[in-house]
């Protein structure tokens, strides 16, 4: 099974996003429910690998802290595939992606290599959509950003695909932030 980990949006916040998805032909908007900001990829894990990994991620020990979103852009240089929202600059948030890093790492579970760089997809792109009206979504959402929302705890989800429409998301694990301990 496909495996990340990830922060899901609260619905408030998700509303707000979801009120920003418009005004640029060919891109499929992510419906609310599925909002996230994604702490690491995973790919494909065998079932005991994913036992390990569950257990190895288990294992952090922070407190609860504040994010916000803010402006935007897309990936894909020459050919966007996704636009995005921003998030705030956290180093809480660089501690729970150190510490999915970490936690695969223990579990000897292969982790995209990219650089990571966070932010919420907000709508994947068909191809040859229209740089203009892209460029001119980010431009608008340039001075945007939502109110800080708090981060009490994150997810371990699987990812299925279906015939029609985006993948299926489970919540395989949740991982509360209660409180310091020895840092990982």
């Amino acid at each position: 099974m496909k495996l990340f980990a990830a922060i899901f949006l609260p619905e408030k916040i998700a509303g707000d996003v979801v009120r920003e998805q418009k005004g640029v032909s060919g891109a499929r908007w992510v419906s609310a429910e599925r909002l996230h900001i994604t702490l690491g990829f995973f790919g494909e894990v065998d079932a005991d690998h994913a036992e390990l990994l569950d257990q190895e991620i288990g294992t952090l020990r922070m407190g609860s802290f504040e994010l916000n979103l803010e402006g935007g852009g897309h990936f894909g240089k020459t050919e966007p595939h996704a636009i995005w929202a921003g998030v705030s600059a956290s180093k809480e948030l660089t501690r729970l992606h150190q510490h999915c890093r970490h936690a695969a790492r223990r579990a000897q579970v292969q982790m995209e290599a990219r650089k990571y760089t966070p932010h919420v997809t907000m709508a994947y792109m068909k191809p040859r959509s229209p740089l203009e009206r892209i460029i001119a979504f980010e431009q608008r959402l340039a001075d945007w950003s939502t109110r800080p929302f708090l981060v009490d705890q994150f997810s371990l989800i699987s990812s299925h695909p279906k015939k029609r429409g985006p993948n299926l998301y489970r919540e395989e694990a949740v991982f509360p932030l209660l409180g310091e301990g020895v840092p990982t």
